[in-house]
């Protein structure tokens, strides 16, 4: 074996053992070939010019991540944050002392290769059981693929008196076709709005704003009081509204109610299940996915224009 055979080798032998440190469900399919052949296809990502772009995406388009801790099987969420500078004291003309803010590009320290920031986990007591932990992945949706990266806690810290999550820059990722329906996130702009028919019982008519849509469902932003309004396998009635005009009726079970952080603070949420009843309903449903992922693509190319970073789509 060659000088260059055996470093390769022992590349090879380094990958794997992180994949099977993150991945450890899938330990035994990760031979040689099936390593080589990931690598080459873009499934694995093993090095940080790899992970890079992805991590500039969750950021850019402000992904919801879910956080597996530990391989264990409770799923906590968060998105990736900027890591701005504090503004710095200077002494001005008149002698006095003020607040200068730093030259800061949005997204610059995840050139730096060294960290991500993360908002604090919700459910909030995931973010005592990442303080122990061993090995964190992190993982969010593209239009086609699951992006799973795995890192580790570094430490608690302030971003401008904002408490975070300081963990690793990923060390190995993995895409995985087909983990679930597909899902477009609603961009701000298209003017998509939402209103949930009450019950008489105990909820007024509510108007909303959907966060991410897919052929089989949706999820929609709540305030606090009006997540108690909200019952788990409930039906409810749901009509799409495109800049004012109504499109789309169906029924839905809600299927879950929660909450994430953002960068204001605690968002709500609420997912449902659509009921398609007919072809015709189920026709109109996926035509309004096409027309979201389309103005969600044209806003990712916006944004990459705008940065000059290559956003995964």
């Amino acid at each position: 074996m060659t000088a260059d055979e055996e470093k390769r080798e022992l590349q090879l032998l380094n990958i794997k053992k992180k994949l099977s440190l993150y991945f450890p469900e899938d330990s035994y399919s990760f031979t040689k070939q099936a390593i080589e052949d990931g690598i080459a296809s873009g499934e694995f990502m093993t090095t940080v010019a790899d992970i890079l772009p992805y991590v500039q995406t969750a950021l850019f388009d402000n992904k919801i991540l879910e956080v597996e801790i530990d391989g264990t099987t409770r799923i906590y969420f968060s998105r990736i944050h900027d890591d701005t500078p504090d503004p710095e004291e200077v002494v001005n003309e008149l002698g006095e002392v003020e607040l200068q803010q730093l030259d800061y590009v949005a997204g610059d320290y995840l050139k730096l290769l060294n960290h991500i920031i993360c908002l604090p986990l919700e459910p909030g007591m995931g973010n005592l059981h990442i303080r122990n932990s061993q090995r964190v992945m992190i993982r969010f949706f593209t239009t086609t693929s699951a992006i799973e990266l795995g890192t580790f806690f570094q430490d608690l810290a302030l971003v401008q008196d904002l408490p975070v999550l300081r963990l690793s820059f990923p060390v190995i990722g993995r895409q995985v076709q087909g983990a679930r329906a597909f899902r477009a996130k609603v961009p701000a702009s298209m003017g998509f709005t939402l209103l949930v028919k009450g019950k008489k019982k105990h909820r007024p008519d509510i108007k909303t704003v959907p966060i991410d849509i897919s052929s089989e469902g949706l999820s929609f932003e709540v305030q606090k009081e009006e997540q108690l309004l909200f019952r788990e396998d409930e039906i409810c009635n749901i009509r799409f509204f495109l800049l004012g005009d109504m499109h789309v009726k169906v029924n839905a079970t809600i299927r879950h109610i929660s909450k994430i952080r953002n960068k204001k603070g605690i968002q709500y949420c609420c997912g449902v299940q659509f009921d398609l009843s007919t072809r015709s309903l189920a026709a109109s449903i996926e035509a309004f996915v096409a027309t979201v992922q389309r103005a969600h693509l044209k806003e990712l190319s916006e944004k990459s224009e705008e940065s000059g970073i290559t956003l995964i789509r």
